[in-house]
């Protein structure tokens, strides 16, 4: 595949309700290929403190080398450190949802919260994130259908935000872009306000991103503009021929030059070679240590024996790294004890970043099969009576 850069532009307004902007974003594909949007919560003034403290942390971590959910997890030690040590800001939080683009040609979508990413290609959009959110879950157990959780009273309420707990679950979602490839990162500001169908219009009818961006958040306006809205948008452009390998310039300069005694032909063709698959080789190692870590790192909830199992690994493995069982469960995987969309996730394979992550989703479905399990009425059995013998009669 031919190497791709990213181009992206960002907007962000306050909205036609709140007197605060609480969200904030990172467009700086130029220099570290990140982007990242964050929606603070809390009271006066601390959403807003909550999602600059995140992306600052997020965007120093980045520059020194570390990967998405390192520098995820360092945001959400920062939100939780400046939280404590100021009274005004206790209890603040911010959701993440950022992206790095590697030098692979992958972007590593880190996310934690209910704020988005989109992926529109060839005219369609496609979710890249699940929400972490009570209705999310509940469209999940079947307890509601996505156009119910669109309208319930709940649906702002988050269940995974940066701030809140010393250790927070980060998702990963790495996507292999292609040319002409969008990734929207927006809070729910725009997802609330605007529907998929017509965000899916205005990133196809759009070629500029910036131009694009404005217009997804002047649609969230038009249609109320209740919450904060910030759209960032990352564009994948094919790297022309010329960019990939400049040519270097020699000094035509040379008659000061000292003699060089030439090589011979054995000794060119060898340093050619080498100069050529050392650094294939380098590349190529590094690829595979890499799909290792995230192979090992990833784990899904799956099928097993007819079981629900939790998994260490990628369903269907992934170059030498098969799944192995990390723990199989008494929850048969059939319709009941699950809803139609539970054993379809299962089916599919759930995926999550952390084993914790795994187990937390298994308990979920444990709960929902006891509160969809009615309690067996025992119905009381009188006691067996007891009658006193007749005595017998006295003999005549």
């Amino acid at each position: 595949m031919s190497p791709i850069k990213i181009v992206t532009a960002g907007v962000t307004d306050v909205g036609r309700v709140r007197d605060g902007n609480e969200d904030g974003f990172i467009d700086q594909a130029d220099r570290l290929g990140l982007v990242a949007v964050a929606d603070g919560m809390g009271g006066h003034r601390a959403g807003e403190v909550a999602s600059a403290t995140a992306l600052e942390a997020l965007r120093a971590s980045v520059a020194n080398g570390q990967s998405i959910r390192d520098a995820i997890e360092g945001a959400n030690d920062a939100v939780l450190e400046k939280s404590e040590s100021d009274l005004e800001l206790h209890g603040m939080g911010t959701t993440l949802t950022a992206g790095m683009l590697g030098s692979d040609g992958y972007l590593v979508v880190g996310h934690v919260g209910d704020s988005r990413a989109y992926l529109a290609r060839d005219g369609a959009l496609t979710q890249i994130t699940t929400d972490h959110s009570l209705v999310e879950e509940m469209v999940r157990d079947g307890v509601l259908t996505a156009e119910q959780a669109e309208v319930h009273p709940q649906r702002s309420t988050i269940t995974r935000a940066l701030g809140i707990d010393p250790r927070v679950d980060v998702d990963e979602y790495p996507i292999e872009l292609q040319p002409g490839d969008r990734i929207l990162f927006c809070s729910d500001g725009l997802t609330t306000m605007v529907r998929p169908d017509e965000i899916a219009g205005i990133l196809s009818r759009e070629p500029d991103p910036k131009r694009a961006a404005q217009l997804l958040v002047d649609a969230a306006n038009a249609a109320g503009g209740e919450d904060n809205i910030t759209a960032v948008i990352i564009e994948a452009v094919e790297v022309p021929d010329d960019e990939v390998a400049a040519p270097a310039v020699a000094d035509d300069d040379t008659s000061d030059a000292p003699p060089v005694k030439p090589r011979g032909r054995r000794g060119r063709t060898l340093f050619r070679v080498l100069v050529w698959v050392l650094p294939v080789l380098i590349v190529l190692a590094i690829a595979f240590l890499a799909v290792g870590w995230y192979a090992r790192n990833t784990y899904f909830v799956g099928v097993n024996r007819g079981r629900v199992t939790v998994f260490q690994g990628v369903k269907g493995g992934l170059l030498a790294w098969d799944p192995t069982v990390e723990r199989r469960t008494t929850i048969n995987a059939d319709v009941p004890p699950l809803t139609q969309a539970q054993l379809q996730d299962v089916k599919d394979g759930k995926k999550f970043s952390s084993r914790g992550g795994a187990d937390d989703y298994v308990a979920r479905l444990r709960r929902g099969i006891q509160e969809r399990t009615p309690t067996p009425t025992t119905i009381p059995v009188p006691p067996e009576s007891t009658v006193p013998p007749v005595p017998a009669a006295p003999p005549s």
